[in-house]
Order: C-alpha cells, then sequence, then structure tokens
C-alpha cells in the first residue's frame, strides 16, 4: 500500500497523486506561471514605452546637438531614472555618477540656503540687505532700499557690475560684495527684473554672515549631506576643477573639443558640480514636501518650499532661484531653471501638478531645456518643442561670411596689377584714400571680438576671452577679414612700385646732344 499523509494537500496511493479538496502545488504554479506573462503584458506596457518615449527623445537631442556626453534624469512616480549617452572629457563613457557643471542650476540651492536662514529667523525676506549685511555699500543711495526678496528675484537694480568675467574674477562671496562698492544701480530697487550673478553671490555672503559658515561648506554640511547628494561640491570660481571633473566641450559647427572652462566668477550663482544621480534627488527633493527622502531630515518648511517655486505670471519675472519655464504651448506651468556655461549646458523642469520632471546634463553648449521639456512631454502626454542647436545657425553665418570675405581677399589679390596700372600717377595722398577702407576693414576685424561683447552687455578687454569660449567662429571671421586685408593692402603697393619703376625704366633718360 501507499503511505497516507493527514492534514496534507494530497495523498500517494500506489504512485498516483489524488485530490483532497484543494488544488496541488503544480497547479498553484502553473496558475503562476500563465498570470506572469498576462501582468507583464498589462502592468510594465506604459513603464516600457514611456522608458522607449524618453530615450527616443534623448537620442533625438543627441543627434541633433551633438553634445560629447549627456545624462538625463526622468521623475515619474516618486523615482528617478537616468539615461545616459556618449563620453566625458577625458574619454570615458558617461554614467549616472560622471561629474558636470550645472551653471546657474546652482542659484536654486542659494535660494534654499537663504531660506533656511529665513526658516531659523535670522532675518525676513523684506528685510534691507544693509541690515543683515553691513559691509554692503554701493555708489548709489538706493542700494539702502535693496531687500533680501528683491536679490532673490532679479529685480534688485543690480546688473552685472562685479565684472564677473575680469582678468581677475572675484574669488568669494566676500570679494562679490566688495565689487559692487562704488558702482550705481541700472534700476530702481523692485521695479524690473534684470538677471544678475552678482546679486546671488551677495546672497551667498548674507548666507555666510548669518550662519558663521563659509558657503560652500554651508551648503556640503546643511544642503548636500542631509539630501545624500554625497558627489555634489560648490566653488567660488567657474573654472575650479574638483577631483573627478573633467573638461568639457568648445563646438564649432561639427568640431568638438575638450576645453578648460572659461575663468569667471561663479560665487552663489552657478559654481555647484553634480552628478544626475545626485541631481535626481535634487528634483525629488523639489517635489516633495521640504524633508529628505535620503535622511528624513527636514530642510525647509513645506510652505517655504512651494514659495520657492511662486513665480509671478509675468514676461520675465522671477521666482526664489526658480522661473516658469512654459512654452507658449503648454496646457500648465512648468517651473525649471537652465545652467550655462563656455564648456556645459544643464537644465532642471518639473510639472508641480502632475509630479513629472527631468533633469539634463551635458558637457558641451547647447539648449538643454529642450530635453528636458520634451522628456516631460513623452511622460506625460503634452506637446514638445522642435529641438535645434541654437548656436548652429550663428556659426553657420559666420562661416559662410568668412568664407565671402576670403573670397573676396583672393579677387583683390588677382586683381592687384590693374589696380596698380591705373594708379602709376596718383599722389601718395590718392593712395592712401584708396586704401583706407582695407585699413579700416582690418581694423574691424581686430575689434570684431570687442564689438559682439558689446551686443553681449560687455565692454572691456574681457570681451575677447569670453567670445572666444562662446563664439570661436567670430575669430574665425575676424582672422579672415585681417588678413584679406592685409594682403590686398601689401599686393597693391608691391604692384604699384614696381608698376612705377617699370614706367621709368620705358622713360629712360633724355638723349645728350654732343656737337663739334
Amino acid at each position: 500500500m501507499g503511505e497516507g499523509r493527514e492534514g496534507g494537500t494530497t495523498m500517494r496511493v500506489r504512485g498516483t497523486t489524488e485530490r483532497t479538496g484543494r488544488p496541488g502545488h503544480w497547479r498553484w504554479l502553473l496558475t503562476l506561471a500563465l498570470m506572469v506573462p498576462v501582468v507583464a503584458l498589462v502592468t510594465p506596457a506604459a513603464s516600457a514605452w514611456e522608458r522607449a518615449e524618453v530615450e527616443s527623445v534623448l537620442d533625438g537631442y543627441v543627434r541633433d546637438v551633438r553634445p560629447p556626453g549627456a545624462a538625463l534624469v526622468v521623475l515619474a512616480g516618486g523615482t528617478p531614472r537616468t539615461l545616459v549617452r556618449g563620453e566625458d572629457g577625458a574619454g570615458r563613457p558617461v554614467d549616472a555618477d560622471t561629474l558636470f557643471r550645472i551653471g546657474s542650476m546652482s542659484k536654486a540651492f542659494t535660494a534654499l540656503a537663504v531660506l533656511q536662514q529665513v526658516d531659523a529667523g535670522r532675518f525676513g525676506l523684506t528685510d534691507p540687505v544693509v541690515d543683515v549685511l553691513p559691509d554692503f555699500r554701493m555708489g548709489d543711495p538706493g542700494h539702502r532700499s535693496i531687500t533680501v526678496r528683491d536679490l532673490l528675484t532679479h529685480r534688485s537694480g543690480i546688473s552685472a557690475v562685479a565684472r564677473e568675467y575680469a582678468a581677475r574674477p572675484a574669488g568669494s562671496p566676500a570679494e562679490v560684495v566688495e565689487s559692487v562698492a562704488g558702482h550705481s544701480l541700472a534700476a530702481e530697487p523692485g521695479t524690473r527684473t534684470e538677471y544678475s550673478n552678482t546679486g546671488y553671490g551677495i546672497l551667498a555672503r548674507i548666507v555666510e554672515v548669518s550662519s558663521g559658515t563659509e558657503f560652500n561648506a554651508y551648503l556640503g554640511q546643511r544642503v548636500f549631506a542631509p539630501l545624500g547628494m554625497t558627489s555634489t561640491t560648490s566653488t567660488n570660481l567657474c573654472d575650479a576643477r574638483p577631483d573627478g571633473l573633467t573638461n568639457g566641450f568648445s563646438a564649432v559647427l561639427a568640431l568638438r573639443l575638450a576645453v578648460p572652462e572659461m575663468p569667471g566668477t561663479c560665487a552663489g550663482s552657478g559654481g555647484i558640480v553634480s552628478t544626475a544621480t545626485d541631481m535626481g534627488r535634487w528634483l525629488a527633493f523639489q517635489l516633495g514636501d521640504g524633508t529628505s527622502a535620503a535622511t528624513g531630515e527636514r530642510l525647509l518648511r513645506e510652505p517655504t518650499l512651494r514659495s520657492m517655486h511662486d513665480v509671478p505670471d509675468r514676461a520675465g519675472e522671477y521666482g526664489f532661484g526658480w522661473r516658469d519655464t512654459s512654452a507658449e504651448s503648454d496646457t500648465e506651468p512648468f517651473v525649471g531653471h537652465g545652467g550655462t556655461l563656455a564648456t556645459y549646458a544643464s537644465s532642471i523642469e518639473f510639472s508641480p501638478r502632475t509630479g513629472t520632471g527631468a533633469v539634463a546634463l551635458t558637457n558641451a553648449a547647447g539648449e538643454p531645456t529642450l530635453l528636458t521639456h520634451n522628456a516631460i512631454a513623452a511622460l506625460d502626454g503634452g506637446p514638445r518643442q522642435a529641438i535645434t542647436n541654437p548656436y548652429d545657425g550663428v556659426n553657420i553665418f559666420l562661416a559662410a561670411l568668412s568664407g565671402v570675405v576670403l573670397i573676396l581677399g583672393c579677387v583683390g589679390l588677382l586683381r592687384a596689377r590693374r589696380w596698380a596700372g591705373r594708379r602709376t600717377d596718383t599722389t601718395g595722398r590718392g593712395i592712401v584714400l584708396r586704401l583706407a577702407p582695407l585699413v579700416l576693414s582690418g581694423l574691424l576685424g581686430t575689434l570684431l571680438p570687442v564689438l559682439v561683447g558689446a551686443l553681449m552687455g560687455l565692454v572691456d578687454i574681457v570681451s575677447y576671452r569670453l567670445v572666444l569660449w562662446l563664439f570661436p567662429m567670430v575669430y574665425v571671421l575676424g582672422t579672415a577679414i585681417v588678413l584679406s586685408c592685409v594682403a590686398v593692402v601689401v599686393a597693391r603697393l608691391t604692384r604699384l612700385r614696381a608698376a612705377r619703376r617699370a614706367g621709368a625704366a620705358v622713360a629712360g633718360p633724355h638723349p645728350v646732344t654732343q656737337t663739334v
């Protein structure tokens, strides 16, 4: 006889298995096996589709804008995910822990540090800066009415008076404050929005004085560490190189060249270096309640955090380290910020209503806001924007203009003999007047970077450096102008001298008649 077991699922009789009222293990396993593909078809389908859509958005941006390396963080349903492409400045594959400069996205961290002091009751948003920062002074007496809120919202009237890209840029928040002494305001405080990196450098100094801690150390202790942003650091100078950070890239048409970042002041305004992993934690914090998911520590009261994102519904207005980044086709507001340096470009955006957000980090100039915007649209089903490289049009125009200038220079060289032949009898003054347009054009070529810099609001020698990093094709055009003008002037003078000598030889000396 077979062996029986009471209370079990089955009874074994003569080597066979017989049901005793409950399904056997094999039936449970079979049911489970049949359910797995059904569940896979139903539940992960949306997730897989979303990932594929986001990947196509990233691939489209990399194809059209051509950054050598890129990392995209998307947040939907509370879990950040990272997609990466390309390589860093040392030729290593980009991953979630690759370091990137985040530029002006740093301003939201400075705003958070300021609001932590406000939450602690050390000062208020409407307090005059001179009451919080006794060393703050300017040549314009109107500076005494600038409030902390004015600095946060770029309504202080302070323009880029600190010469952020000067030969010796301010190397600390205290030096930023010193740099504005004696300067006038560009507008009455509180009357108009004028983006000012200098203003955020002053805010960094306010945090130092209020907390008694150097600003970058404060961010490390009170912001990065509580949020679990273990790879993130902050610097005072834009070109500082924390350990592990490689050079970004200067882009000229299809050429990508790894170069050092342009020197400049980034204290409080653009000096943070971070990773996709850490920026995913920062994004999640912005969509939370003011506490850190990593440590459970409260960094801000929830109403204070929400006030950071409260951007007035007026064109050009600014919140506390954030701005409204909505496009005209959007049906709901987006909150975000870009970060553009000479060799890195980044963007962060999120939808407060849906809780969806994205961070884009790239190691070359471009328009990463299009990447974050379209990634969110892929997740939420909103309208997408066309991806274009804003620098391509400018570089193509400058390259074409350089080609035209060189062609005209070649034509001038070929026609130099004819030009000289027609002017063998022209006086020296007349030759100078006829060559003056070429000489002036050559001078224009040497000053071209300064003229372009003036269009960007810079009117000193710093223009040469700034334009070199941002628009190197301006130098190509300037060089083409100078070379063409110099070559044609030299060729014309050389041909003129030869033509006059030839004319003199043909005329020869007058014959002498002798009589006997």
